[in-house]
């Protein structure tokens, strides 16, 4: 290569999360996937790299054939390089060592069976790096990863004096490590073709190689770059541009590794891409990041300073998001008990369906939050919980009326409680008021219990200036409908079911969030408690009591046995404590949609299960859930007033700012008076 002449490593990486609807996926072909690959097919002159995750190019291999079949000739000319990476694109750092290398080597081998090509690089999801991935990539036959130069930035180099690429290590593993160049892919594909190809002419002459690989959706699905890119012309200009300036040659990976030494040795910090930095950041330190940012930018070379505040660490979404943090420790028990089980029955069928289900509840896509919805879009979340209790019972032996596991399940330092039968899979907590937030009705493998909640996000100050477009994440978002500040209300405890309070006796009590005006909530509260077992059956007796504001000895034995759970309330005061009060006790409940036909509850007019009111003197109503197949039944003595409304969170995605329905909470009301109290609620999970 001549020491004038630059090597321009151009490459798309292209994803569809597990769960998304398949509308949007043939949309997403139609607008993105397939005109690129007519493009790149069109010019034989290119030359580049493409990674697809395995569960898209499953996808179009079993229903968009001639898109596959396009990939497949491309790859075939010798002209494009496939990248390997974990099938399901899960975040590589949070799984245990095998999954690690299950997934990577179960996209290699899918690429070699359909593509006839051994990948030698790895596309790393959301580029989420942790210094021990050296060894685990090396390790799976990995020559080389791709990370953003921001990881470079943040091990003390200078982003502008980076090209080629670079080796690091743990433990005397070696792995190559390539810079995605953070200005070219924000210029690619929004800014015009001449200030790309401007900026790469400045780093001629002075660096062997320069980088940049993004989604693939960026080229036609986000919202205005189909026009831009196909119809006005953009992708032919730049191909244009780039195969006919003498100096600049489209390179592959494999090529640049081939070719030449790496430029030196470096050893990264953990690391992901800026804004991912800033969206795992809680909402007071992200505005606070947001400040300094801001005031660093009016100081002279302040840019270059602001580009060192590094925002937060991947794993933090999993305590910004407890939702979250559930799906991932429940993850890792599965994934202990399938390789437990693999060593222990190799080649049971069952096993590898369980593997496979267990690398689906590894999509990175529902583990986090930033400009793409992520854990806020409940089909992405249900895809994940629902894989992952397909696999928990395909791996489970089932045949034990009542299972009981008793610890500290998900790594907060208290004890919960699992509880599982051959229907349900429930999760209480003792020392969070008692409440249920996991029931996993596992006829249909779905988590009734899986209801987000309502936070401050960083973005939320900004919904009042909403710009009037988008076009691509660097913009400020738009607002999808008027009136979202109104939404803008914050839960204080979170999402669960069996939530208790005591209220005083006048006034209707708002379904969703009622406890401000409680004159005791227990949805912090620490329960003693013990395990009762019987025949068919296992019941846990919770204890509280409270001194202030209102004296009150609260008794719940929660009680599991079959396809239902049962809570039997006996409240004691003293000196008039009850007299006058109200107790309420709450569920929050999903099925898969709101306000869509065949949901809805059974109350007079069959109410959408998005709706709101209140009934009194009921005894008993079920949300139906006709698409999914399944029904959950809440009676209750004595009588009550139910009150229910939909719970709903204002989020940010590629589109703007949106409402999206989370679940129903329901809000049963009872009035107290006297010494003591006794009440019995039932949830009954019925496959319909």
């Amino acid at each position: 290569m001549s020491v004038d002449s630059l090597a321009f490593c151009f490459g798309v990486h292209d994803h569809q999360p597990i769960g998304n609807f398949e509308s949007v996926i043939r949309e997403t072909t139609a607008r993105a996937y397939r005109p690129f690959l007519e493009r790149l097919h069109a010019r034989p002159e290119v030359r580049m790299t493409v990674h697809c995750t395995g569960s898209l190019l499953e996808w179009l291999r079993d229903h968009e054939q001639a898109t596959f079949d396009l990939l497949g000739e491309v790859v075939a000319s010798g002209r494009v390089e496939l990248l390997t990476g974990g099938f399901y694109e899960p975040i590589l750092a949070i799984l245990p060592d095998a999954d690690k290398r299950g997934q990577i080597g179960r996209l290699s081998e899918f690429l070699a069976t359909h593509f006839g090509v051994r990948p030698r690089g790895m596309w790393l999801a959301e580029r989420v790096w942790e210094p021990h991935l050296a060894r685990t990539l090396h390790d799976a036959g990995v020559e080389y990863v791709l990370v953003d130069d921001r990881h470079f930035a943040l091990a003390g180099l200078e982003p502008d004096d980076l090209g080629g690429y670079y080796v690091t290590e743990d433990q005397g593993a070696t792995l190559g490590v390539f810079p995605i160049n953070e200005r070219l892919r924000h210029l690619i594909p929004f800014a015009e073709v001449d200030k790309s190809i401007e900026y790469l002419g400045e780093r001629r002459g002075h660096y062997p190689a320069v980088t940049v690989v993004d989604d693939g959706e960026k080229f036609g699905a986000w919202p205005g770059t189909y026009r831009h890119v196909y119809e006005e012309g953009w992708l032919d200009r730049f191909f244009d541009r780039v195969l006919n300036t003498p100096w600049l040659r489209m390179s592959t990976f494999a090529e640049v590794v081939d070719a030449m030494p790496p430029a030196g040795r470096v050893y990264l910090p953990t690391a992901s891409y800026h804004e991912m930095g800033e969206w795992a950041l809680p909402a007071d330190a992200g505005r606070a990041l947001e400040a300094a940012k801001r005031d660093l930018g009016a100081l002279e070379g302040g840019a270059r300073l602001a580009a060192l505040l590094r925002g937060g660490f991947w794993r933090n979404f999993l305590v910004k998001y407890p939702e979250v943090a559930e799906f991932y420790w429940k993850m890792l028990r599965v994934s202990t008990a399938v390789e437990r089980a693999r060593h222990e029955r190799p080649g049971d069928p069952r096993i590898v369906e369980a593997r496979e289900a267990l690398w689906r509840g590894q999509a990175n896509d529902a583990y986090w939050h930033g400009v793409f919805g992520g854990c806020y879009l409940p089909h992405l979340r249900r895809a994940v919980k629902s894989a992952l209790l397909e696999a928990e019972t395909r791996v489970t032996d089932g045949t034990e009326p009542v299972s009981v596991t008793i610890g500290d399940v998900n790594g907060d330092g208290r004890e919960e409680i699992l509880l599982r039968t051959p229907a349900l899979a429930v999760t209480l907590n003792p020392s969070r008021g008692g409440t249920l937030t996991e029931i996993g009705a596992l006829a249909r493998a779905h988590d009734l219990a899986d209801v987000l909640g309502r936070r401050a996000e960083a973005y939320h100050t900004r919904l009042d200036g909403a710009a009037a477009a988008m076009r691509s994440i660097h913009d400020p978002p738009s607002a999808k409908e008027p009136g979202l500040q109104r939404l803008l209300v914050y839960d204080r405890f979170r999402r669960a079911s069996l939530l208790d309070g005591l209220f005083d006796g006048d006034g209707d009590l708002d379904a969703v969030e009622p406890w401000s005006t409680s004159r005791l909530a227990l949805g912090d509260a620490v329960f003693a408690h013990a395990v009762e077992r019987r025949e068919g059956m296992v019941e846990v007796a919770l204890g509280h009591r409270a001194e202030a504001p209102v004296p009150l000895t609260v008794d719940k034995r929660v009680s599991v046995e079959a396809a239902a759970m049962t809570a039997r309330y006996r409240l004691t005061g003293s000196g008039g404590t009850l007299d006058g009060r109200r107790w309420a006790v709450q569920w929050n409940l999903a099925l898969t949609a709101g306000d869509a036909p065949g949901r809805y509850l059974t109350l007079p007019d069959r109410p959408s299960l998005a709706s709101a009111g209140r009934l009194t003197g009921a005894t008993e109503v079920t949300l139906i859930d006709e698409w999914l197949g399944l029904g959950a039944r809440l009676t209750w003595s004595p009588a009550a007033e139910l009150a229910w409304g939909p719970v709903e969170t204002v989020s940010v995605s590629e589109a703007g700012f949106e409402r999206i329905y989370q679940g129903l909470a329901l809000l049963l009301v009872w009035p107290l008076g006297g010494e003591g109290h006794e009440l019995e609620v039932t949830l009954t999970v019925m496959p319909l």
